[in-house]
């Protein structure tokens, strides 16, 4: 049997990952179950594509750590990769065994094998395991997966001790930041640490000339100014964590971004194509049918525009947060980008006449699909083929909701089938809605209102430069 199931990072996309990897029986029986209590259940799966087979990196007598080391590419199930890691490893010594686990990181799943003392498993199931301490002065692969577990940390269960609510503190500090950004900072730590390793630099503690040197690489490689800001912060995070001294805030390396943001050829954040009320209904227009894919996707693109939403909030939507009546729909933002303090926000929808009602098409999409509870939007599974003669059986509603990306990706899909020129992507629903808003005569701060900005100033970089000329007030002078 698996030795452990370890997700790091979001734990949706995880899930959806293993989903759409192992076979029907097995996602049948992960339909209510957690993924971190799978053992047993994901240890007679059978992974399509296979999986990749990783030995995790040991510390070795001299110090050093020994970095994880890939040896097979193409695992089906867990038997050949333990057949492998036993073949590779050899006979565990005498009060160790081998333990092969599987690790699905920033959704990428994989096998991972390991040697351990039989005397750990005297520990307690429910004794949260002790926060890996700082792998300061070692590899770049080693920071690299030590800040991915511990940017990922569970809140553990209360038991009363002073070790589980020190556990806790990490938990609850990771959770003021969005996952979306823990997400980012990820990417960005592996990305450093490759960098570092290309270079032969030590990774952590970084050098403040190092981390100078390595954001003017990537402004040579034409990388956002944006997503270099979010390389440094998550450097600076890197550090926080490992409790060591940040070098993010020398001046060397605040100068060179200073230099490298008055370089910039695009200044301007790059602005996507807004969906805006004409385009948002030629591209519902052009969903046709009742099934459910159709029907969920127009709602997609009906509620988002309604409400302004961005696409976390849309994908994170729950039936018990809406209440339809005959003038419209009230929905409860428990969370949001605009409301870190997770106060709640109540969002207001009227209910109109024409067949683009957002409201409407919410009631057809939980009729349809017979959804009473849990996530608004969710995967569809499409049923297999039929055989000759056998009527077509329905597709299955997910329990699961769907991810932010996937929201994004329904999006591009649509506005592509429907024709529409531009670059579309999550956030042209919000932007088409304020967009349109400002077309319409509403001025910034009932804009500001509707879209559950704070500032005006963010406000304004929404509006479409159409509607700028529109509303220009030299228009009926010239």
């Amino acid at each position: 049997m698996l030795s452990e199931v370890r997700v790091l990072g979001s734990r949706a996309r995880a899930r959806r990952a293993i989903l759409e990897r192992v076979d029907r029986l097995t996602r049948s029986q992960l339909e209510h179950t957690d993924l971190t209590a799978a053992s047993q259940i994901l240890s007679t799966a059978r992974f399509s594509p296979p999986l990749p087979l990783v030995i995790a990196g040991t510390e070795l007598p001299d110090g050093a750590y020994a970095p994880d080391r890939t040896i097979g590419r193409a695992l089906p199930y867990l038997a050949a990769a333990e057949h492998m890691a036993r073949d590779h490893l050899g006979d565990a010594p005498t009060g160790s065994e081998l333990a092969v686990g599987l690790e699905i990181d920033d959704g990428i799943p994989r096998f991972v094998a390991w040697i351990r003392n039989i005397e750990d498993e005297a520990t307690p199931i429910s004794a949260p395991p002790a926060r890996p301490p700082p792998p300061v002065g070692q590899a770049p692969v080693t920071v690299a997966r030590w800040f991915a577990l511990v940017s990922s940390q569970p809140v553990p269960a209360h038991d009363g001790k002073l070790r589980t609510a020190r556990q806790a503190v990490d938990a609850y500090v990771q959770r003021s930041k969005a996952a979306n950004t823990l997400r980012g900072y990820r990417a960005a730590v592996r990305a450093w640490c490759q960098w570092a390793n290309t270079h032969d630099l030590p990774a952590l503690p970084a050098r403040s000339e190092d981390v100078a040197a390595y954001l003017a690489d990537m402004a040579l490689r034409k990388r956002r100014t944006s997503t270099i800001d979010l390389h440094r912060a998550a450097l600076r995070y890197l550090h926080h964590l490992a409790q060591v001294a940040v070098p993010t805030s020398h001046p060397l390396v605040s100068a060179t971004l200073a230099g490298i943001r008055r370089e910039d050829d695009d200044p301007a954040p790059h602005q996507k194509t807004a969906l805006t009320w004409d385009r948002l209904t030629e591209a519902v227009d052009a969903i046709q049918g009742q099934d459910p894919v159709a029907v969920r996707d127009r709602t997609i693109l009906l509620l988002g525009f309604a409400g302004a939403f961005r696409r976390s909030e849309l994908a994170g939507l729950e039936v018990s947060d809406i209440v339809t009546d005959d003038d419209g729909m009230r929905i409860r933002l428990r969370r949001s980008k605009g409301d870190p303090a997770a106060k709640g926000v109540l969002i207001g929808i009227p209910r109109g006449i024409t067949r683009n009602c957002p409201v409407r098409a919410y009631e057809a999409w939980i009729k349809i699909a017979g959804i009473e509870a849990g996530p608004v939007f969710r995967r569809i599974w499409l049923a297999p083929v039929s055989r000759p003669g056998e009527p077509p059986a329905p597709p299955k509603i997910g329990a699961v909701a769907l991810s932010d990306r996937s929201v994004a990706d329904i999006i591009r899909k649509r506005c592509g089938a429907a024709g529409l020129e531009g670059e579309f992507s999550g956030h042209s629903l919000r932007r088409g809605a304020i967009s349109t808003g400002a077309k319409d005569g509403y001025d910034l701060l009932e804009l500001k209102r509707f879209s559950r900005h704070r500032s005006l100033q963010i406000v304004e970089t929404y509006i479409d430069e159409a509607s700028i000329k529109e509303r220009h007030p030299g228009r009926s002078r010239f």
